[in-house]
């Protein structure tokens, strides 16, 4: 006996009008004309036994992917992989993955020619790099990188998460090195006046760490706490001139904002990193780019905390918060610009359990 069923990774969509089907493992899309297929599908997935096809539509569905079709063998069929997070997960899992190979019409062409090609077909539509916040602009004092000249190793070394701070002030010349150590233009206009003089126009500049396309799609927002020489507040990092726009004095709701975990309010300042979605759409127009804006925040991350342990400060890093809260605060939009991850700094003990919790143990 033949047994039929649901594609499991297969996702229903309604847009504009157009009901469709989107199989997630090779990236296939279907739109839905006629009911009868619907309601197959529908009969498939829900009645408990089995049943032949009368017609044409089964086999249409299982061409096309959308229907599976095993043998009724309990013997031989063997156990589909459980996938151990929820669907919301494996959608973006399946949906960021690269399935395609290049398509190379001729071997003997410079296989680059085509990532040029298409380079030059957005250019004219670059979107502005630097993002400018309405507000007071602030200059920051000119960094001093002199006490990231400690051994890599001795830093590594000395590196801890730290869930307990002593909620004591950090003076702004340290904060100023950070922001420009890990969010700055750290290598100056260099990069672009080097690829000019090869011909070559480039629309991003270089931190240190890396970024995808060099766009700089991270954007770094300062929240002052006990920052000595910076009124408390939440600020925009400028790296086009080393300075933060104000984007308000008032801090609401900062503990429940990141799901209480209240250790974090008694550092110095937080950094929250955003990404700019609109500059990864300009240039990669595909759902797996959202992993490069995953990664970059990680890269700049794990710079920061280098550098804050090189100026012998604990940090701590988490993804865990309410987005539309986090978002509200920073006053983003959650879609052309979205909060994703969030440091915590500032002089405390390299003690990875909070004082709140050490109560319950």
């Amino acid at each position: 006996m033949k047994k039929y069923q649901l594609n499991e990774d297969i996702v229903f969509t309604a847009k504009k009008g157009v009901f469709a089907l989107w199989n997630l493992k090779n990236g296939e899309q279907y739109q839905i004309y006629d009911q009868k297929y619907l309601d197959r599908i529908y009969e498939l997935t829900t009645l408990s036994g089995y049943r032949s096809a009368t017609d044409n539509i089964d086999e249409e569905l299982i061409d096309a992917g959308i229907l599976e079709l095993t043998t009724f063998d309990k013997a031989s069929e063997s156990p589909r992989q459980q996938w151990g997070w929820d669907d919301i997960a494996k959608i973006f899992h399946l949906g960021t993955k690269h399935n395609f190979p290049c398509d190379l019409s001729n071997d003997s062409e410079n296989p680059e020619a085509a990532y040029v090609d298409f380079c030059e077909s957005i250019a004219a539509n670059i979107p502005p790099i630097h993002t400018e916040r309405t507000g007071t602009v602030i200059s920051l004092p000119k960094p001093c990188l002199i006490e990231l000249e400690s051994s890599l190793l001795s830093t590594l070394k000395n590196r801890k998460t730290s869930r307990h701070f002593k909620c004591l002030d950090t003076d702004v010349k340290i904060v100023s090195d950070l922001l420009f150590t890990t969010f700055g233009k750290f290598h100056g206009d260099t990069h672009e006046e080097a690829l000019a003089a090869r011909g070559i126009k480039t629309i991003g500049y270089r931190r240190s760490s890396p970024s995808a396309g060099c766009l700089q799609a991270t954007e770094a927002y300062l929240i002052a706490l006990n920052v000595q020489g910076l009124e408390k507040g939440v600020y925009h990092y400028r790296p086009q001139d080393h300075a933060l726009s104000l984007i308000k004095n008032d801090i609401v709701d900062l503990s429940k904002t990141l799901c209480h975990q209240t250790f974090a309010t008694d550092a110095s300042f937080l950094i929250v990193m955003t990404s700019r979605f609109d500059k990864l759409w300009w240039k990669y127009p595909h759902s797996r780019a959202y992993r490069s804006a995953l990664m970059e925040v990680g890269h700049l991350s794990q710079t920061f905390n280098l550098s804050a342990t090189a100026y012998k400060l604990n940090t701590w890093i988490s993804g865990y918060f309410i987005d539309d809260m986090l978002n509200k605060l920073l006053e983003v939009d959650g879609t052309n610009e979205h909060s994703l991850f969030v440091i915590a700094s500032g002089p405390g003990y390299s003690d990875p359990i909070s004082p709140n919790m050490q109560k319950l143990i």
